[in-house]
């Protein structure tokens, strides 16, 4: 008897690289194994593209629409998606992915504080990744999930309560293995360590 998978568009989550330097390219590779659509903001294409990494969309300011369109001829067939100045080109990459009829997303960012901005686009699953961290975003307020002991967990906003938790500068670490739970009436965010 064989085993194998049948991927259909749009059922592994999308890859948005705002940041190319937000984790380690291991982890990046690791995100790549399921080939999702490759999604980068133009500030970030000559990196990724030196990576050997099939771009399937670029996000790009009107005005370097043409240079994008002559740089990239060899990452063809590609999607090369305009916004005015006055426009995010994160959120025009979410709009993107919504109009695509995407349902998830791993997006790169620079930093924590870029996680408010991903808020919006709550339709899709969200993940993001920065500074060595896995960010989820918890849109029905709960997060439950085995962790062994020592585990540090980030909560964002940091005024979230949990048992068996110490709480100690922007963190909680376990302080024994099993089941960790956050429950709000908002919707949060919970960083974990790449391991």
């Amino acid at each position: 008897m064989s085993s194998h998978h049948i991927i259909r568009e749009n059922q592994e989550p999308a890859l948005i690289i705002a940041d190319a330097h937000a984790i380690s390219y291991i982890k990046i590779q690791e995100l790549l194994e399921w080939m999702p659509t490759v999604v980068v903001l133009s500030s970030e294409v000559d990196q990724v593209v030196s990576w050997g990494i099939k771009v399937d969309v670029v996000i790009a300011p009107i005005s370097e629409l043409s240079h994008w369109r002559d740089t990239l001829v060899d990452q063809a067939p590609i999607k090369i998606i305009s916004y005015n100045d006055s426009d995010d080109p994160l959120s025009t990459a979410f709009y993107f992915l919504i109009a695509s009829k995407a349902t998830a997303v791993n997006c790169l960012v620079s930093n924590p504080g870029e996680l408010a901005k991903l808020e919006p686009f709550r339709v899709l699953d969200i993940e993001a990744f920065t500074e060595n961290k896995l960010w989820s975003y918890l849109k029905n307020g709960h997060f439950e999930k085995w962790v062994p002991a020592g585990t540090v967990l980030y909560p964002l906003p940091d005024d979230l309560k949990s048992e068996f938790i110490e709480f100690s500068s922007g963190s909680y670490q376990t302080n024994k293995e099993g089941i960790v739970s956050f429950k709000s009436n908002r919707s949060f965010w919970i960083g974990e360590e790449l391991i």
